[in-house]
């Protein structure tokens, strides 16, 4: 039977079709929508939600879990955590020349960084992922309109492959060597 679950969702990404499982309802009841949409790593995806009672909500679990985990696979997006949710916001925060840095983390799985060294900056944006309380940042790959753009700009393109961050109460500090570090400011 997994292996069923895992041929649908393979046979719905091969299709074009991208698809997670929710189940909601119990004691609370089912919402007026059943289908939404939601955005990850520049992906639309449609978020199909499974109505349950309050007894009957474990019957789904199994095929939920198969089905997503299959589904975040093949579109290479690493599945959210428990922990996933903590990252989400806005931080601040000075580097070692005391310019202002500035991340944002967005529910999407989309961050923005900014240098702000006065007169210009240096900023990249891209994807970014958790292992439990680990922040990975991974810029996104400019291309030639993007070069062109940012040679006539003050603004400096930065990249970061695989930049890491611990998060503890609320703060974000470096683990790659430079000590960068972040204070939530907005969630």
């Amino acid at each position: 039977m997994d292996n069923k679950i895992e041929q649908i969702a393979t046979a719905l990404f091969i299709d074009g079709k991208r698809i997670l499982v929710s189940a909601v309802g119990g004691y609370s009841g089912c919402p007026d929508k059943m289908i939404d949409t939601l955005r990850l790593n520049y992906i639309d995806i449609i978020n199909l939600k499974l109505c349950h009672t309050c007894t009957d909500g474990f019957r789904d679990e199994k095929f939920i879990e198969i089905f997503n985990d299959k589904m975040y696979s093949l579109m290479k997006i690493e599945p959210p955590n428990r922990k996933t949710k903590l990252f989400y916001g806005e931080y601040k925060g000075r580097n070692k020349d005391q310019f202002e840095i500035k991340l944002i983390l967005k529910e999407d799985r989309t961050f923005k960084f900014w240098v702000n060294k006065g007169h210009g900056s240096d900023f990249t944006e891209g994807l970014w992922k958790n292992i439990d309380d680990t922040l990975i940042l991974k810029s996104r790959n400019l291309n030639k309109e993007d070069d062109i753009s940012f040679a006539l700009s003050s603004a400096k393109w930065i990249e970061f492959d695989d930049l890491k961050f611990r998060l503890r109460k609320g703060k974000l500090t470096e683990l790659n060597g430079k000590n960068r570090k972040f204070k939530k400011t907005v969630e």
